[in-house]
Formats: C-alpha cells, structure tokens, sequence
C-alpha cells in the first residue's frame, strides 16, 4: 500500500485542531479506515514500522494506538507478526467507558446542567491541590445534571481564583464544564486526572437526586491540567450507584520487540 504524506498531515491537523494526543489520532484514522471497509476482517494491517512511518509518529504511538484498537476487538496483535482485522464494528462497552476527553464528552452526552449555585467557597482540601492557602475561598459552581427530565448527578466544580475571576454564572451554558474554559478562555486540557469512589447519599444528595438517605453513590473527582501543568479545575459528581458504571482501561508497558 502506497504512503503519502497527506495522510500524515491529516492526522497532525485533526491532533492540532483537537488538541488530542497522537495516539488517539492514528487510533482514530485506523478505525475509521476498518469501519468503511478499507482493512477487510482477516487481513493484514501493515506493520508498527511501516504505520510509524506513514502517519510520520514513533513507534511507541503507534504502538500505543494498536492497543486501543485491539482492546476495543478491532484487530488481533501478536509477538512479531502483523495486527490481522478482527471486526469492523467495535466491541460492546459496558458502563460510562473513560479513556480519553472525547469519553467525557459522550458520557455527559445531552445531559442538562442545571446550575444551583455560583458563588466563592472554602474547601481546604482543594485549595491544597491547587497550591493556594487552606483559608483560600475558590470559585464554586454548583448544579444537578439530569436526563429526560430526571436528575441523575450532583455536580460540584472548583476553580482557582485567577479562572474564577473571569467566569460567570451565565457562562456555564454547556454541561460538559472544561469545554467553557476552552472556549471563553482559550486553555487548552491536556491531562486529567480520575479519582473514584463510594459514598452514601446524604440528605442534600437524596433531596437532589430523589433518592433514600444512605443510598449507595458513585462519586468522582477530575483534575484538570492545562498545558503548563497547572491545576485549572477540579470537578466533583456524585451519582446514584444503581444508575452509574464507570469503565476504563489500563494499558500495560510495551514489550520490546
């Protein structure tokens, strides 16, 4: 198969324009390529070698990006043969499945944000994260994600003063938060940090959520990071456990070839 270096060039213009990593988007170029029927079930994809060279990344990308497709049931990988197609469709996903920015976005989906409350609060805990003083008051956004016109998390989001400062509460027109900051501030997401675990439902999280005091929750803590490494926001949701299932997936070190 021909290489040519448009191929290449479209693949760092949709990494520059989506500020995503370039591992996703050669895992994005392939999948597309095997969903439309360019790489057929059984044959062959070309080598890590010859991939590198034609999306013009380093093996380790590439690499990177086979073990998306492989975990996902597009193609088989195996020691020092070639990936062979498996599927054109991809493996059924269980629960909200988070990898990547794109996950956050389709796991928030068409959901509303109804938001509760904009105003300064301390949260020593936070303010720690950010490297401020405990005593420190951030900019609180609190609101209630809800579905078809039911409520389904609680969502409490922090941010620093020198971001606060230039939001307001009729900013917030879309529920997925940091695409706000993208679009008002021009910060760019380049690492999030995903922490999870259960709780019981307090008496605010059953009046919001219609639900029992001591019912079993989900909760959630993202950081987000922008291009300098600094801590931009810090998104807290508390979700029903019953309603929420969160999946991911742990990629282990590459082998040496």
């Amino acid at each position: 198969m021909e290489i040519s270096g448009q191929e290449a060039e479209t693949v760092r213009q949709g990494q520059s324009e989506a500020r995503q990593p370039l591992y996703l988007a050669v895992y994005d170029s392939l999948r597309d390529e095997i969903q439309v029927g360019k790489w057929k079930v059984g044959a062959s994809l070309p080598s890590e070698a010859d991939l590198s060279d034609r999306f013009r990344v380093s093996r380790i990308t590439t690499r990177h990006a086979l073990r998306l497709l492989e975990a996902d049931g597009y193609i088989r990988k195996a020691q020092s043969r070639r990936p062979v197609v498996m599927a054109a469709a991809p493996a059924r996903r269980e629960g909200w499945f988070m990898e990547s920015m794109a996950d956050i976005v389709e796991m928030v989906g068409d959901a509303r944000l109804d938001i509760r409350s904009w105003r300064q609060e301390r949260s020593a805990p936070d303010a720690r994260d950010f490297g401020l003083p405990l005593a420190t008051r951030l900019h609180c956004l609190r609101g209630i994600l809800s579905r078809n016109g039911r409520p389904y998390a609680r969502s409490i989001i922090y941010f620093p003063p020198q971001i606060g400062a230039r939001l307001s509460r009729g900013a917030f027109d879309d529920a997925v938060v940091f695409r706000v900051l993208q679009r008002l501030l021009g910060i760019h997401i380049e690492d999030v940090q995903l922490t999870v675990w259960s709780e019981l439902a307090s008496e605010e999280d059953a009046r919001d959520l219609r639900c029992e005091v001591g019912s079993a929750l989900l909760a959630t803590q993202l950081q987000y990071r922008d291009e300098n490494a600094s801590l931009i926001e810090i998104a807290y949701s508390r979700a029903l456990a019953s309603e929420a299932k969160l999946s991911t997936r742990l990629v282990t070190s590459a082998r040496v070839p």
